[in-house]
């Protein structure tokens, strides 16, 4: 029993990100745990947005586009993070890559407002992240195949808290490709149905959590919520597409 109501938890998140956040469920089996990228939607993302520069490019490098990109991706973010590629593209044999397109300022350009509604979020559960274990956190969320956060979540029917999520992350081998700070998820929330809290960069039993709460009245903490999920502003607001 307690095990389904834990899944309870994360079946309410994911229900309410897929049918009213604009997020699309993924597939584990997509997340690659060498490069900690899902490649297929960084790819689909670049042709239905860079038509032309990737048509250009096939015909350079016809089968073997897919596997330069990646190598080259990979590298640059070793060398520059995942921030900055995501903000400003990189380079591929001259080429400049964009990676997500943000909202304008205004709604003035009506390209950029297309191409920024083509953005790809996707929410996938039980993410395995080791090379030699089966190990898994409980939720991704990615833009365009790129990791931005990572979620473990606890509930209290399972007699667990948010500082069981603290204490799991503290134990995860920040070596791990999709921790390493700054060059892939660049940020890792720690929940339970009342509070939030998160960090930038895991550093094992000396990583520092901060709380990401709202305040309930004069004090620390979230507000009752209708939905019985004091947290659900994270879902509902922070993590709106």
């Amino acid at each position: 029993m307690p095990k389904t109501q834990e899944r309870h938890f994360e079946d309410a998140i994911e229900h309410h990100l897929v049918t009213a956040g604009g997020w699309t469920k993924g597939s584990p089996a997509d997340f690659d745990r060498q490069t900690a990228l899902v490649s297929k939607d960084l790819f689909a993302f670049i042709e239905s947005t860079q038509p032309e520069l990737w048509a250009d490019l096939r015909k350079h490098h016809q089968a073997g586009l897919e596997a330069a990109v990646l190598d080259t991706l990979v590298r640059t973010l070793d060398n520059r993070g995942a921030l900055d590629v995501l903000r400003h593209g990189f380079k591929f044999f001259g080429k400049k890559i964009e990676c997500a397109y943000f909202k304008p300022a205004h709604g003035m350009n009506p390209d950029i407002l297309a191409k920024y509604a083509k953005n790809r979020l996707v929410l996938t559960r039980q993410v395995k992240f080791a090379l030699d274990e089966e190990k898994s956190l409980d939720m991704g969320l990615f833009l365009n195949g790129f990791p931005v956060a990572t979620v473990e979540l606890k509930n209290h029917l399972t007699q667990q808290t948010v500082r069981h999520a603290i204490d799991q992350y503290r134990k995860r081998d920040p070596r791990h490709t999709l921790f390493q700070f700054k060059k892939r998820a660049l940020v890792h929330f720690a929940v339970d149905p009342d509070v939030v809290y998160m960090t930038s960069k895991l550093n094992a039993e000396a990583t520092v959590f901060l709380p990401f709460n709202r305040g309930d009245g004069d004090g620390a903490g979230n507000p009752e919520h209708p939905s019985g999920y004091r947290t659900s502003y994270l879902w509902e607001e922070v993590w709106a597409r």
